[in-house]
């Protein structure tokens, strides 16, 4: 007979049998005696955590002869050929190969005729997510309203996948994971029915590795089994799993609390020569610097362990590190775990970031982010070492610092309060000074008043070699060259330790003053070290400021004589039409009546009033638009074809 794998020969066959879901069988035990038995269920959940091993179960809980019961026999024809796969009312669906739509319809023709030897036909349909969405469709109807003799059972790793509308005819189960104690004690009792020979922290690393899932547990056994010779041991296990070990992880975070960087490069190095993988290093590392995280906020690992670990170790080096200090080593090593994925040379990666970690943990960035004051991430600072080894702890040492500097701090505001300043004065004082040392834009650099012309004594040698330097470096950079030409044409006007003068001609005085004075301003600093004001003259002397003002002046000026032009003009030509009113009225009273009486009727028909009469005869009318004569035989209007009149 060929070898059974040990997660198939150990398969639960009651709803006693299964493991760390006790929630489920209780329910459906429940069910199947008060006679409440659905017509569709979903079971999802991780895998190896029992889905189809429960819809089997389920599946023979139905058809026993003995039933429906919940504790199936498991002797009874029936339950046989469940349990070995060739009933002919049990059907096995993989979704994943049979997901068409061809595949549904197939199964609606048959899911009418009655069952051939059962009592129910139960159809178990695996990874059901993998269903096309015509397929989940097609599945509606019938799944809403099935025969009485057939049950739905639909099992999935994935129900967010599942629409809804097929979620909400069936009854959901969710699978839990399994802990590592029911893996464990549930290992235990395999490796003693089959007088097999297991160290106990052996089984618990298999439990740990498993992820949850008892399969994958039973899996690792049933390899660990074959390569042991006699007894199962932790060291095999670690050589079959390829762990690196507790020894070597507790070596490397011994060696980094120490900041021995040498140490550190020299374990990796040999890890890799044992055939270790990188990624695998780091997974154990943030793995035992996530208990030690554990154990200082709760003191315990009770019911929280995911690598199994010594108390004694994690007790002694939990204070090598503060818990800020944890959560950076911690987000750094998933940092460097992601970088892999991407990185040409893996190990060079690791090799830095552990490194790093060696030279010391910045905790400050961690704690802004804990608290919400910024968003920088861990990263690693080699000015100050962080982690030190256990000196009377490394949390009251960070506390000793903290109240030595509030102690300085009070200390100089006591003396400032004995010398009759104010807290509020001093401390308005310091603003004052931290505000001297921002630095001033020339550009809105208050105005000067106008005429105002630099002293010649101003106009230096050094001054002069400044303002050559500072067009040098401008030409520097091929996209300051147009600026750098334009304020080469200018001349250097003088130079104060506060101010420098530049001269420009009338129309480019405010251009410059208003786009290049900041320019200038930085460029000077960065050759003279000194903060200055960039001051651009016009040629008759005019000083102009940063702002606008002075060409806004200019303009609204020329503005307001225009439109004083304007109605003066309107004035004067109101004026000279009220003249020529009064005097076509005097006219008028002095003419003869009949030509009165024409002005008034050409007024009331027009609309209008006379400016002026004149005794000009009127042309005679224009004759062009006149009639043709009797003889002249035009073409009527829709003769298209009409030839053209002939010149004479």
């Amino acid at each position: 007979m060929a070898y059974i794998a040990l997660y198939r020969k150990w398969r639960p066959q009651t709803f006693a049998d299964l493991v760390g879901q006790d929630h489920i069988s209780q329910t459906l035990s429940h069910a199947i005696t008060t006679g409440k038995i659905g017509h569709a269920y979903l079971f999802a959940g991780p895998r190896g955590t029992g889905k189809t091993s429960t819809a089997k179960i389920l599946a023979k809980a139905l058809n026993c002869e003995h039933g429906p019961t919940p504790e199936p026999c498991g002797a009874c024809e029936p339950c046989k050929k469940i349990t070995d796969g060739t009933s002919m009312d049990v059907f096995e669906i993989d979704a994943a190969s049979n997901r068409g739509i061809d595949e549904i319809r197939d199964l609606r023709e048959t899911v009418k005729f009655a069952p051939a030897e059962s009592r129910y036909k139960v159809y178990i349909i695996d990874e059901v997510h993998m269903l096309t969405s015509e397929a989940f469709n097609a599945l509606l109807k019938t799944l809403e309203e099935p025969p009485e003799h057939v049950v739905f059972i639909l099992a999935t790793t994935e129900a967010h996948k599942v629409p809804p509308t097929i979620q909400s005819r069936c009854q959901r189960y969710d699978f839990h994971r399994i802990t590592v104690e029911d893996i464990e004690q549930r290992l235990h009792t395999i490796v003693a029915q089959m007088g097999m020979e297991a160290e106990d922290e052996a089984l618990a690393m298999i439990a740990i590795q498993a992820d949850g899932g008892l399969r994958d547990a039973l899996s690792i056994l049933d390899q660990c089994s074959a390569l042991a010779e006699g007894k199962i041991t932790a060291e095999r296990v670690r050589q079959i799993l390829g762990l690196v070990g507790h020894d070597w992880i507790y070596r490397m975070t011994g060696a980094m609390a120490g900041h021995r960087p040498q140490e550190i490069l020299e374990i990796v190095a040999e890890l890799l020569r044992d055939g270790k993988d990188l990624r695998q290093i780091l997974a154990e590392l943030s793995l035992h610097f996530r208990s030690i995280m554990i154990y200082q906020a709760a003191g315990t690992l009770e019911k929280m362990d995911l690598y199994a670990e010594q108390q004694d170790v994690l007790q002694d080096q939990s204070q090598y590190f503060t818990p800020a200090q944890v959560m950076a080593i911690i987000t750094r090593l998933h940092e460097a775990m992601n970088e892999m994925k991407w990185s040409p040379q893996p190990r060079i990666t690791v090799e830095v970031a552990l490194l790093a970690l060696a030279h010391g943990v910045d905790e400050k960035a961690v704690t802004a982010e804990a608290m919400g004051q910024g968003t920088a991430q861990a990263g690693v600072s080699s000015a100050a070492p962080a982690v030190s080894a256990p000196s009377g702890g490394a949390a009251p040492a960070a506390d000793g610092a903290r109240i030595a500097k509030l102690e300085a701090q009070l200390a100089k505001v006591t003396e400032l309060i004995e010398k009759g300043i104010p807290a509020a004065k001093a401390a308005d004082s310091t603003g004052a000074e931290e505000q001297s040392k921002k630095k001033v834009s020339s550009r809105n650099a208050p105005p000067l008043p106008a005429g105002t012309v630099p002293d010649p004594k101003l106009v230096t040698d050094e001054g002069q070699q400044l303002y050559q330097q500072m067009i040098a470096e401008l030409k520097k950079d091929p996209k300051l060259r147009r600026v750098a030409f334009t304020i080469g044409r200018a001349k250097f006007a003088g130079m104060t330790d506060q101010i420098f003068y530049i001269q420009f001609n009338s129309t480019m005085a405010a251009i410059a003053q208003n786009s290049y004075s900041d320019l200038i301003a930085d460029t000077l600093r960065k050759l003279s070290g000194k903060d200055r004001l960039v001051r651009c003259i016009a040629d008759n002397g005019e000083m102009l400021s940063g702002s606008h003002g002075a060409v806004t002046e200019k303009k609204e000026t020329r503005a307001a004589k225009a439109k004083a032009e304007q109605a003066k003009q309107a004035a004067e030509k109101k004026k000279e039409q009220a003249l020529a009113q009064k005097t076509m009225k005097e006219e008028l009273a002095n003419a003869p009546e009949e030509k009165r009486h024409a002005v008034d009727a050409a007024m009331s028909l027009l609309n209008g009033t006379v400016v002026s009469m004149s005794d000009d005869e009127v042309p005679p009318p224009d004759d062009s638009d006149a009639p043709p004569p009797d003889d002249f035989d035009a073409p009527p209007p829709d003769d298209e074809d009409a030839p053209f009149p002939e010149e004479e």
